[in-house]
């Protein structure tokens, strides 16, 4: 019992010298610290941006326009796509074209579209329904 006893009164004499030194250590109550500065910038909207659609069917057709357009032609989707970056870049609109595809799309349909994307050097994403 005598060594719990013991442990207790050393941790107390230990407790006291911590409060004592923290009571009698000095605090600085002035800080050398600089804060940033802020500065308020103007609004600015960030760059207006279009997506185009492209919906890629099980047997290789390709949709445009909400499905208004259905070509299997690989070369129309291309002059399609060259058409719309240049309209959009007339009104300051910069083009994203988005790929929609079904799972069991073969894959060659959406490579082949892919290609023509990056032929034109433009931004793309890939939906690929389940």
């Amino acid at each position: 019992m005598s060594g719990k006893g013991m442990i207790i009164r050393y941790i107390d004499i230990v407790m006291n010298l911590l409060f004592g030194f923290i009571c009698m250590a000095e605090l600085s109550q002035t800080s050398h610290i600089q804060l940033a500065k802020t500065i308020e910038l103007p609004y600015s909207n960030p760059d207006p941006e279009i997506v185009i659609f492209v919906g890629i069917t099980t047997d290789g057709t390709y949709l445009l326009e909400n499905e208004k357009y259905h070509t299997t032609d690989i070369n129309f989707l291309q002059a399609y796509l060259q058409n719309s970056k240049e309209k959009l870049a007339q009104a300051n609109y910069k083009m994203r074209v988005r790929l929609r595809a079904n799972h069991d799309t073969p894959i060659r349909f959406l490579m082949q579209a892919a290609a023509v994307i990056q032929r034109k050097k433009l931004r793309r994403r890939w939906a690929i329904r389940a």
